[in-house]
């Protein structure tokens, strides 16, 4: 059983050991993992230790059964490392320390599963809590153990170079060694390379080439918490040799990179928080040093532990989540990927995990008082709408419009926005007449829909005897409920509709979007998601089923085409999967490209794609990245991507620097729904959609899809790349 458990596991085992070297700086790319694996390597010993520790801890990992991903992902071994990597530090590599590293990373392995179960119930990360505790608990116990031996550190520093890259190497490390660099640069290079034990500024010049290569805003907030740090101890005098104590000041690096980039999104409101943290994490490295050196022990990386955990959970504790800085709850892998994806989806996506709200009517409507209305939506209820119905030529009423019934949606049906149940209904007041308000029952006519915990719906000013139901019925989404009037403090006919807390009439309103409507212009276009402005004409989105049924992709779900790029031919295929999180995701069989998609009744998101950018699956991402299932002729819709996808690498390396402070680069999708063809025996839709690369908001490049649904399926898709014409078939 053990064996072809092993036969299993073996594949995955290289990478999680890799993966486990990255962990520490939260990251997963291999080459960075392999610059690590490296620099471990220039103190052998330490090296060594690191190695066999991490290998112990994975493998135990997989053998009995510890969640895979996270094994792989190296989850459970970068703790395990870095004990390692300390106690190869101290002491030679004999027998007697081969089993307590064995051991040490066993009970490493104890430590990380028992932090993950009570700290995971916070939603808060363990970081590096088991090494400090595995390792304070070993360096105590082994001091009386006679047969481990101090390590003679420093003295075969150099012939341990040699074999790693001979001379060329040696000569590498000699010549930065005595380069004349300032002392804080020296310091930071310094600190850098001490996150893996390595004392020498040449070991944190290459952890430096591959966390720029990986990331560049980690690279640029460590730089700037390190240098907050330093600014910091030369304000207030303290001795800054505090920062190099046993080269501790990486706690700096480490808090800089893990609250300003990799947990929160991004921000010059992360980069304040970093620079707080800079005193605290000093008085931490005093104090910690002073009591611990008591005991012979480091503070390590105790004060980092402490000041992120401890922040992280106060920013979970805050009543609006919308305050920045703004947290990381779907990790892209890298923080410039975290940025682009919450720039692009905290519009585009802000409604999901909310209960998706219809609007109040139907046919087309007009909003004559918005959010923050002129006259009567102010303060508590400033989060209110007031809608009325037009006519060709913008006049909302016919003939003189002196009584009610001149106003186009008197007497038209208010349904509900949602499933609920009724709350608070008023009946009874009398409608007025045209200029005459009810100053005595200021919300006239009214009814409130409790849809979840703290989230109403009322609508107000409805016609007198209208209301077709009653406190505490439930009631379904698009269902009637009653007409449009004048009733209460309305001059005139409308629709009041405002979100709101609590059930009663005239509760403070709620900030909530309306998602799924059209918006008629000069042109139709299609909104997503959003809160209506004054003067905007609305209607509701019908569904086309034709286009519902085909964009309803099911798991185990195989789509095959043929695809005719001029005069090549090939076939693919896209298998329908979900992840371990239940999200679906389209794999290509043929590249092992992943995009990842949700799936609304009203519409169609793709919203994350993982591989080779060369595969077929990647051009109908981009061509098919948002798509709805309502069809009006001519409708449009545009949205924006994330620009982690920009195609010159250049201008995308120059834009992760500024990121979080300026973007100069986007990337945008539009759509427009050309043609619908019903017949008796078969449907058919064209849609015709493009993607524009932009700098400073000018066009630098575009790409054309055709998509072409028929008969209830994806028939055909299209690309127009130049002067040529990709054709994919389903078959």
């Amino acid at each position: 059983m053990i064996a072809t458990r092993l036969q299993l596991i073996s594949p995955l085992f290289g990478q999680s050991i890799s993966n486990s070297y990255t962990q520490v700086f939260f990251s997963k790319d291999k080459v960075l993992g392999l610059l690590l694996i490296l620099v471990s390597m220039f103190d052998y010993n330490a090296g060594l230790g690191g190695l066999v520790c991490v290998a112990s801890a994975n493998g135990l990992a997989f053998l009995i059964g510890l969640n895979r991903q996270k094994t792989i992902d190296g989850l459970y071994g970068f703790n395990a490392l870095l004990t390692g990597l300390g106690l190869g530090l101290y002491y030679q590599i004999n027998t007697a320390f081969l089993v307590v590293l064995v051991f040490s990373a066993i009970f490493n392995l104890m430590l990380t599963i028992m932090l993950e179960g009570v700290l995971s119930k916070y939603g808060l990360p363990y970081l590096s809590l088991p090494f400090l505790m595995s390792l304070w608990v070993v360096m105590l116990s082994t001091r009386e153990f006679t047969h481990l031996t101090l390590s003679e550190r420093g003295i075969y520093m150099l012939n341990e170079m040699y074999l790693l890259g001979g001379m060329p190497l040696v000569r590498a490390y000699e010549w930065f060694g005595n380069l004349g660099i300032s002392a804080p640069v020296k310091m930071y290079f310094r600190s850098l390379g001490a996150i893996f034990f390595q004392y020498h500024l040449f070991a944190g010049l290459v952890i430096a080439i591959g966390l720029l290569r990986w990331s560049r805003l980690a690279f640029l907030y460590s730089v700037a918490g390190f240098a907050t740090a330093w600014i910091f101890y030369q304000v207030t005098g303290s001795r800054i040799t505090g920062m190099d104590y046993s080269y501790i000041g990486f706690n700096f690096i480490l808090t800089a990179i893990a609250l300003g980039v990799f947990f929160t999104v991004p921000s010059l409101w992360s980069l304040l928080w970093v620079i707080i943290t800079v005193p605290v994490l000093a008085f931490l490295i005093s104090a910690g040093s002073l009591l611990l050196g008591v005991y012979q022990l480091s503070v390590y990386s105790l004060p980092f532990n402490l000041v992120v955990i401890l922040l992280l959970y106060l920013f979970k504790v805050r009543e609006r989540f919308h305050e920045k800085p703004a947290l990381v709850y779907i990790q892209q892998g890298i923080p410039e990927r975290n940025l682009y994806s919450y720039h692009v989806n905290r519009h585009r996506l802000w409604h999901l995990g909310k209960i998706p709200v219809r609007l109040p009517f139907h046919g087309k409507w007009i909003v004559t008082q918005g959010v923050e209305g002129a006259h009567t939506h102010k303060d508590i209820w400033k989060y209110a709408w007031d809608f009325e119905m037009t006519d060709d030529e913008g006049l909302t009423y016919q003939g003189k419009g002196l009584q009610p019934q001149d106003y186009y949606c008197f007497a038209k049906p208010v349904v509900a926005v949602a499933d609920g149940y009724v709350t608070d209904v008023e009946d009874g007041v009398a409608d007025n007449e045209v200029g005459d308000v009810n100053l005595h029952n200021n919300w006239g006519n009214s009814i409130v829909i409790h849809h979840a915990e703290g989230f109403f719906s009322q609508m107000s000013h409805l016609r007198k005897g209208s209301l077709l139901v009653k406190k505490g019925q439930y009631v379904r989404k698009g269902e009637q409920l009653a007409s449009c009037g004048n009733s209460g403090r309305s001059p005139y006919p409308h629709l009041h509709f405002q979100f709101q807390t609590a059930g009663e009439i005239g509760a403070a309103t709620l900030n909530y979007p309306f998602t799924a409507y059209l918006k008629h212009d000069t042109e139709t276009s299609f909104v997503a998601s959003a809160q209506p402005r004054l003067g905007e004409q609305l209607s509701h989105s019908q569904i086309e089923n034709a286009l519902d049924l085909a964009l309803h992709f099911i798991p185990g779900q195989v789509i095959k085409f043929r695809v005719d790029d001029e005069n090549k031919s090939e076939e693919i295929s896209w298998i329908t999967e979900t992840d371990s999180y239940n999200n679906s995701y389209l794999l290509c069989e043929q590249s092992g490209a992943k995009a990842w998609f949700i799936r609304q009744p009203e519409i169609f998101y793709f919203t994350h794609f993982e591989g080779d950018k060369s595969s077929r699956l990647y051009d109908f991402y981009l061509g098919a990245y948002q798509l709805i299932t309502g069809f009006t002729p001519e409708l449009r819709m545009e949205e924006s991507i994330t620009t982690a996808l920009y195609p010159n690498k250049g201008l995308l390396l120059l834009q992760d620097f500024l990121a979080p402070f300026w973007q100069f680069l986007s990337i945008t999708f539009s759509i427009r729904q050309v043609k619908l063809v019903n017949d008796l025996s078969s449907s058919r839709i064209n849609i015709e959609t493009t993607v524009s690369w932009k700098v400073l908001n000018k066009s630098r490049g575009s790409k054309r899809f055709g998509i072409i649904f028929e008969n209830n399926q994806l028939q055909k898709f299209i690309i127009h790349d130049g002067e040529k014409d990709i054709r994919f078939e389903r078959i």
